[in-house]
């Protein structure tokens, strides 16, 4: 039995250990072998309570949605900031996952901690990166200080990189695992529109819960009108899943948290759809052929971000739609919290083939194509109609 545990810690580490990238030795213990520990039976239950884990998450993404917004106000603000200056997200950016990373850490002291995310800190270290360094430790601890949460000494700026590199995890079906995008929709972000703080936690490689922070959705609904208005007054959203549980929306400031669904629609004319903002993320022509061979009438909306799936959960669009370049490969951490949102408010994920999404292969989706998201009534003919705006765009043009 004694020899039995020994391989299966070895099998265990072997697996689950990350790449360290430039780095020596991994930072931290990504995964804890526990007496109860079967490799048979997945913890991932729907008995399974993650009602710590997802509190822990709501108090992370808002705390790094506070950063956001104040770097975000200081870039609007600034008449000499050039806009093809991007320090201020990338300060942003690293602070958002130092923000998260600490805070997960404080929160579940006693669980083992794995973090997929976005950001190294390879080009902090370099020399002409110091001044940038200092901003972000400055920053993060300014945001610390200020919530008052945690009685800690300020971060050192070696604690900043080392805190940074704890997202360097490689994901995969074995264990927990965080998945962060600390800023989704970087170009929105500098333009002052939507953006999105997405963190979601795989267990045993499916997607357990979710936690999207959008500082600037507004708890109303979007039109096509609004779309891309910065609501400065609203206090922004905050949309929180898990397993079973269904998925709540409250908003950045803590306001009673409301249940919500995605929309029941199954005329396919009134489903207006969601695509990206910019057309390099997502072929637009091709949704457009899509759109037209479903009959909808409403023009898409299009937003940054996976502030697009909180959205959708709460019914103000029926459908969202992204087909990126092709060779482009998609990345588990722009996906994962916005996939959990809208599927416990009874939507529905899949690729062009109608193959569910599948987080447990490490950093990367492989798909087919592209995403598709709606609800369960409208999938059929939504995925007919994708298919066969594929099969024409494939056709040799006589």
């Amino acid at each position: 039995m004694a020899s039995s545990i020994t391989a299966l810690t070895r099998l265990v580490h072997l697996t689950t250990t990350p790449s360290t990238k430039s780095n020596p030795k991994p930072i931290f213990t990504y995964f804890k072998l526990k007496s109860s520990y079967s490799p048979i039976i997945s913890s991932s239950s729907p008995s399974m309570s993650y009602d710590k884990h997802l509190t822990a998450a709501k108090k992370a993404a808002s705390l790094a949605a506070r950063l956001c917004q104040n770097v975000q106000k200081g870039l609007l603000q600034s008449d000499v900031q050039s806009k093809s200056d991007k320090s201020p997200v990338t300060v942003a950016d690293y602070g958002s996952q130092v923000l998260v990373s600490f805070v997960l850490q404080k929160e579940l002291p006693d669980q083992a901690f794995s973090l997929v995310a976005e950001e190294d800190s390879g080009d902090l270290r370099k020399e002409e990166s110091q001044e940038t360094l200092e901003r972000i430790t400055k920053l993060v601890n300014d945001t610390i200080a200020n919530d008052g949460s945690y009685k800690v000494s300020p971060l050192s700026e070696g604690d900043v990189l080392t805190i940074i590199d704890s997202g360097m995890s490689e994901g995969g079906p074995i264990g927990q695992h965080w998945v962060l995008d600390p800023i989704d929709g970087t170009k929105g972000f500098l333009r002052g529109d939507q953006y999105a703080i997405a963190l979601g936690l795989l267990d045993e490689g499916k997607v357990v819960l979710g936690v999207l922070a959008c500082p600037n959705l507004p708890l109303e609904s979007i039109t096509s009108q609004t779309q891309g208005a910065v609501n400065r007054a609203a206090a922004g959203c905050l949309f929180s899943a898990q397993l079973s549980c269904g998925t709540y929306m409250e908003s950045l400031d803590g306001s009673p948290p409301v249940k919500v669904h995605v929309s029941n629609t199954e005329n396919p004319e009134e489903a207006s759809f969601f695509e990206s903002y910019e057309a390099a993320h997502s072929s637009h022509s091709l949704s457009g052929s899509i759109a037209k061979k479903l009959g909808v009438k409403a023009p898409p909306v299009r937003i940054d971000s996976q502030a697009k799936y909180g959205a959708l959960s709460r019914g103000d669009g029926a459908i969202y739609l992204r087909f990126p370049n092709k060779g482009y490969r998609e990345k588990i951490w722009d996906h994962a919290a916005g996939y959990i949102v809208v599927a416990e408010a009874g939507g529905v994920a899949s690729d062009a083939a109608g193959k569910p999404l599948d987080f447990s292969k490490g950093r990367y989706l492989d798909l087919d194509t592209g995403i598709i998201v709606t609800n369960r009534k409208l999938m059929p003919a939504l995925l007919k109609a994708v298919q066969d705006s594929l099969k024409e765009q494939a056709l040799p043009s006589l």
